[in-house]
């Protein structure tokens, strides 16, 4: 059974706050040695999950962990004493709706990396503002001292959250996890799980060594996110979300000695991007892809421009053929509607009473020419993609829209 994209970024953040809490309910099965080192695993995790991030130059992501390492910082600094006492009550009151405050600020801004200035202070913004204001309640300790008190004595759900504050976290976890549910950034994913996380340890903040343990699975969470995210832009093209070539080569690497090779090309692509842009000409590569993804027992990879490739493994050229006539029929009888742009109704109603046979402009058939060869043919993986592209012209000599063999 096939993961969808939703469920698998739901599994790492689901995982670690599952993992928080079975540790943090069940501490005293922990050897001595490691609780002493728990107090300190944040301090590991996040600044190593800060360097990935700032290595990759993703903005997002530095600044959710910079912003972590900070409220951490804090609460062990401030936060081990009584909420009742002064300045953890301001402590406490910031960390209730600065932090999602922020988070939910990240997801709606785009990442700027961190080569531009913008990116660059996006990053270390949060965690600076949230340190500098951490601090003028530190030296003042009366100020907003009563309404900090007030927060912490109106609990919702017997937890140290007020009904405000817990409602906010709550709202701006909702959004996260619907925006990570519908989205590819694997960012979201991160968002939902920090926030829930940080959420539990607010809630509770007075078991013992809770900060600890969720702020070590927030830094799991952290670093493992943005080293997939880093592994999915490495082996991902970015238009299709299939596989590239840099991972076509490593699923070769597993697949053996006998397998098949079908190199996929997309017939006069040049003049579709010529006569409707290259707006249409992505969306067919999106189209092509989305198809050829679906054929049995194969894995599809974009092998460059609009060439696509497809490993079988464990099966010869005549066993796949038949697959193969299926995804290239499939592609032929695909119609993509070109909407008339000129003629599109201004008024929502009016476009929907319109929507149907009539708001189309022309359709666009997209056809593929398919070379198809095995490991019986011989030779390494570059030959044998030789012979393919060989058979692929051959399909074009034909007459385009059919299988050719080595």
């Amino acid at each position: 059974m096939q993961i969808s994209p939703a469920a698998y970024r739901a599994l790492t953040p689901a995982l670690c706050v599952a993992l928080s809490i079975l540790i943090c309910w069940q501490q005293r099965l922990l050897p001595a040695a490691l609780t002493a080192l728990l107090p300190q695993l944040p301090f590991i995790l996040l600044p190593v999950a800060s360097l990935i991030a700032a290595l990759s130059n993703q903005s997002r992501e530095l600044a959710t962990s910079l912003l972590m390492l900070c409220a951490y910082w804090l609460i062990r600094s401030y936060l081990q004493t009584p909420l009742q006492s002064l300045p953890a009550a301001q402590i406490f009151y910031l960390l209730s709706y600065f932090v999602p405050s922020v988070v939910l600020y990240l997801l709606f801004i785009p990442e700027n990396g961190l080569r531009h200035a913008r990116g660059t202070g996006l990053a270390v913004l949060p965690a600076t503002l949230l340190f500098v204001l951490s601090q003028i309640f530190v030296t003042n300790p009366q100020l907003m001292a009563e309404l900090s008190l007030s927060n912490i004595a109106d609990q919702l759900w017997n937890m140290h959250l007020s009904p405000l504050s817990g409602s906010w976290y709550l709202l701006v976890l909702i959004c996260a996890v619907t925006m990570a549910s519908r989205r590819q950034p694997i960012f979201d994913s991160s968002a939902a799980g920090c926030l829930l996380i940080l959420f539990i340890t607010l809630g509770w903040i007075d078991v013992n060594n809770i900060s600890a343990v969720m702020f070590t699975g927030i830094g799991i969470l952290l670093t493992v996110n943005i080293t997939s995210g880093l592994f999915h832009m490495g082996f991902y093209d970015e238009l299709t979300q299939i596989g590239n070539r840099r991972a076509l080569l490593a699923a070769l690497k597993t697949a053996g000695n006998h397998y098949s090779l079908a190199m996929v090309d997309a017939d006069h692509f040049k003049k579709i991007n010529d006569r409707f842009g290259h707006d249409l000409g992505d969306q067919a590569l999106k189209v092509i892809a989305s198809c050829i993804s679906n054929t049995g027992g194969a894995r599809a990879f974009r092998y460059g421009g609009e060439e696509f490739c497809l490993l079988f493994k464990g099966k010869s050229r005549e066993e796949v053929a038949d697959s193969l006539e299926q995804v290239r029929q499939s592609i032929a009888n695909y119609d993509m509607v070109i909407r008339d742009k000129k003629h599109r109704p201004t008024e929502q109603t009016e476009g929907k009473k319109k929507r149907g046979a009539s708001k189309r402009h022309s359709n666009l058939r997209l056809t593929v020419s398919v070379g198809v060869v095995d490991s019986s043919d011989g030779g390494s993986f570059e030959q044998l993609i030789k012979l393919a592209d060989r058979a692929l012209y051959k399909a074009k000599a034909g007459g385009r829209n059919r299988l050719a063999f080595a």
